[in-house]
């Protein structure tokens, strides 16, 4: 291995996440030297941050093309295959990348010129020691950190001053749903909103805050669902300095962060059970403890949303009863798209004038018989999953009409016999009995739901009953789990 290849080991100053981010950065290393890789993860997480790592550009690109997304890559330039270059062309054209910065040996100058002018936000020599990489990383975070704040204020500044006007809407059902909007948004009342994904529970409550007597204050998001389990305590409740490895300075909480205003927590079912102990002290006393700090008094109206039936989970022992309780003191259910198909006409122009001017198109309408066939969609990832569809046929648009053949990506209707939210779960090799027919009605749907049903119950017998490990089993989410095990009707023995 080169010399000139090596990233000296020198210890680095973890606090170099800025406190503007507000998250823990995800950071892609992209390198084909293994020895590299490790080194800069066992930095990079040392410093707080969500590491990832690939060894050439085209496992990267898939990476990021199937994620959610990275805040930073570092990206090598010399790799076998794909080129470095060619690789840094590629992760730009996804849009999923914040920033990235090129690595470079002795002798690649002219490569690292050349990246800059492709979209690079920086390049560092491998040859010197880690401050250069570490400040490199710094700046690109900070970078990042200010872009959000300034989107954070032009919508703040927009919802001020014009009302909230994201929600759209005229269906009875919805309609229902505004009205408690309207009621409950000039209350410190603690509300909890519950709907399938995608049908626009944070929304509702940027509805709520904005459009009531709170609207001037802080509003605070935090999905609990995207933090790994041992940073989620510092983000809601904050930390001092010293207080564990790695915290070389106080970071503010959530909580404080939205003091005097609102806390939205999505997804609130995927707390852990401890974590759902200390919301639920705090939710009681008004009062927070940072890690390694003294306890502090806090003023927040807290929103709270999920896709889950908390109930379940409180009968499951999965979600403290006392916490569900102080948190569904007023309750909200979204209605599915199903539920309001007089609305889909409306969202459909809302989409189209929006992508419309994103993407520069002159799209003037959308005919008859593409929206009649948009209205009979089930959809199934409700309004989120009528937004892409809009937004992939506004790109792909070559006429200033939007027909029925703009929307040949749309996937067939799922038979109605599939509950919403359905996702896709890994059925394990079936050996000789994939071959064995069986009865089926339809396109083979009681063939494919036996299929499940055995995969899960096999799943479970591996795991002796334990719903956790099955999930991973099965590459689905624990929510996911519960939900079929409801459709099926199985028993856990």
């Amino acid at each position: 291995m080169e010399n000139s290849k090596r990233l000296p080991t020198t210890a680095p100053d973890s606090g170099f996440v800025p406190e503007g981010l507000h998250r823990a950065p995800k950071i892609l290393v992209v390198d084909d030297d293994a020895g590299i890789r490790k080194l800069l993860q066992l930095h990079l997480k040392r410093s707080g941050c969500q590491v990832e790592a690939a060894q050439n550009g085209e496992s990267a690109l898939r990476q990021v093309r199937e994620g959610e997304g990275v805040d930073l890559v570092l990206l090598d330039l010399r790799l076998p295959g794909m080129s470095g270059l060619a690789t840094l062309h590629a992760l730009n054209q996804t849009g999923k990348v914040g920033c990235i910065i090129v690595m470079t040996a002795y002798g690649t100058m002219p490569d690292a010129i050349a990246a800059l002018k492709d979209g690079a936000y920086d390049f560092v020599n491998k040859t010197y020691s880690f401050d250069d990489v570490r400040m490199a990383i710094r700046n690109a975070l900070q970078t990042l950190g200010l872009r959000e704040e300034v989107e954070n204020l032009k919508m703040r500044l927009n919802e001020m001053e014009g009302g909230y006007t994201g929600i759209i809407g005229v269906s009875k059902p919805f309609q229902q749903v505004m009205k408690l909007v309207r009621k409950v948004r000039d209350s410190n009342i603690t509300v909890l909103i519950q709907g399938q994904s995608g049908t626009g529970k944070e929304l509702i409550a940027r509805a709520i805050h904005f459009q009531g007597q709170y609207r001037q204050q802080p509003f605070v998001a935090l999905n609990c669902a995207t933090i790994p389990v041992n940073l989620l305590e510092s983000e809601l409740f904050g930390h001092e300095k010293g207080a564990f490895t790695g915290a070389t300075a106080r970071r503010i909480g959530k909580f404080e962060e939205a003091h005097e205003g609102t806390l939205f927590l999505d997804e609130i079912g995927e707390l852990n059970l401890a974590l759902q102990s200390k919301l639920a002290s705090v939710l009681q006393s008004q009062e927070i403890q940072p890690i390694g700090g003294k306890v502090r008094h806090v003023s927040v109206r807290i929103i709270s949303a999920t896709n889950q039936d908390l109930l379940q989970s409180v009968g499951e022992g999965r979600f403290r009863q006392d916490l569900y309780y102080r948190l569904a003191v007023f309750p909200i259910s979204v209605p599915t798209l199903q539920q309001r198909k007089e609305d889909i006409p409306l969202l459909i122009e809302h989409f189209v004038e929006k992508f419309r001017r994103q993407e520069n198109k002159v799209i003037r309408s959308v005919a008859p018989e593409a929206v009649e066939r948009l209205i009979n969609y089930p959809w199934y990832g409700n309004v989120r999953e009528l937004e892409n569809v809009i937004y992939r046929a506004v790109v792909l648009a070559d006429s200033t009409v939007l027909t029925a053949r703009d929307f040949t990506t749309l996937p067939p209707a799922p038979s109605a016999e599939a509950p919403p939210g359905t996702e896709l779960m890994e059925i394990p090799n079936r050996g000789a009995e994939a071959d064995t027919p069986s009865p089926s009605g339809p396109g083979g749907r009681a063939s494919l739901e036996q299929l499940e049903i055995d995969a899960i119950q096999n799943a479970l017998a591996a795991n002796g009953g334990n719903m956790s490990k099955a999930a991973v089993q099965l590459k689905i989410g624990r929510a996911t789990l519960y939900r079929k095990f409801k459709k099926y009707g199985i028993i856990r023995t």
